[in-house]
């Protein structure tokens, strides 16, 4: 109430202040730079305005528990933005993409981590499209491990261990074999993509969520020639999960 509550507020108000209503009664975010930094000046970015979703949805649930009264218009607005599909159903990154090449994911942010879009068929659909747009030299190594997490909760086992060698394999650097940002960079050592990595596993092969009723373990896949992955002291309870191939 004191701390957690006035700081979702200010986020829902900024957001709330940056959206703008259109003819139909939609709702848009305008001249932005999404996961995709390639784009600038985006409106309609997806992931910027599936977050601002979450954000807005989350500061109403906040004010609720704290017996305060919400901003009817964070409800609004979160009702209301706009998240575009193409002619075939992809989801579209921002309201004007017309399959130009990306620096990292950012659509497929929307299936994790924000669940946003939890349609398996729209998953699948999304992910086969954009692992073809990335920037192959210049694109940093989190795009595939988010992937990764996504193929292996779908249970491909296949495409998740594909994504997950994309994750860092090009990325390490001798002699330590630390992570680069890229494939081509030098600078290393790049924490993001070692968190991606993580995730993966943890998140991805594992199958554990954090949800509002602690850490739970959804159904995932494991690559075919690894027998057990175990997490050990999770939460808590410092407990262990365990995914066993099957």
């Amino acid at each position: 109430k004191n701390k957690g509550y006035p700081l979702l507020k200010a986020v829902a108000d900024f957001w709330s202040s940056r959206a703008t209503c259109n003819d139909d009664g939609t709702w848009s975010i305008n001249n932005v730079v999404g996961a995709n930094e390639y784009k600038h000046g985006a409106t309609d970015n997806a992931f910027t305005n599936a977050s601002a979703k979450l954000a807005l949805q989350y500061a109403t649930k906040a004010a609720a528990t704290c017996n305060t009264k919400a901003n009817k218009q964070w409800e609004i607005v979160a009702n209301g933005l706009k998240i575009h599909r193409m002619s075939d159903g992809v989801t579209k990154e921002h309201a004007t993409y017309n399959g130009e090449m990306i620096k990292q994911a950012d659509v497929n942010l929307l299936g994790y981590p924000l669940r946003i879009i939890t349609d398996e068929k729209q998953l699948k659909k999304d992910l086969e499209y954009y692992a073809g747009k990335i920037d192959l030299k210049h694109g940093p190594a989190m795009s595939y491990s988010a992937f990764c997490v996504q193929y292996a909760r779908l249970g491909d086992a296949d495409k998740a261990y594909e994504m997950f060698r994309r994750s860092y394999v090009p990325n390490l650097r001798p002699p330590f074999g630390v992570l680069a940002e890229t494939p081509t960079s030098q600078n290393p050592y790049f924490a993001t993509g070692a968190g991606g990595l993580l995730q993966a596993v943890i998140n991805g092969f594992a199958g554990l969520r954090i949800t509002e009723n602690g850490v739970v373990q959804l159904p995932s896949v494991l690559p075919k020639h690894w027998t057990k992955v175990v997490i050990k002291g999770v939460g808590p309870e410092k407990k262990d999960y365990v995914r066993e191939r099957k």
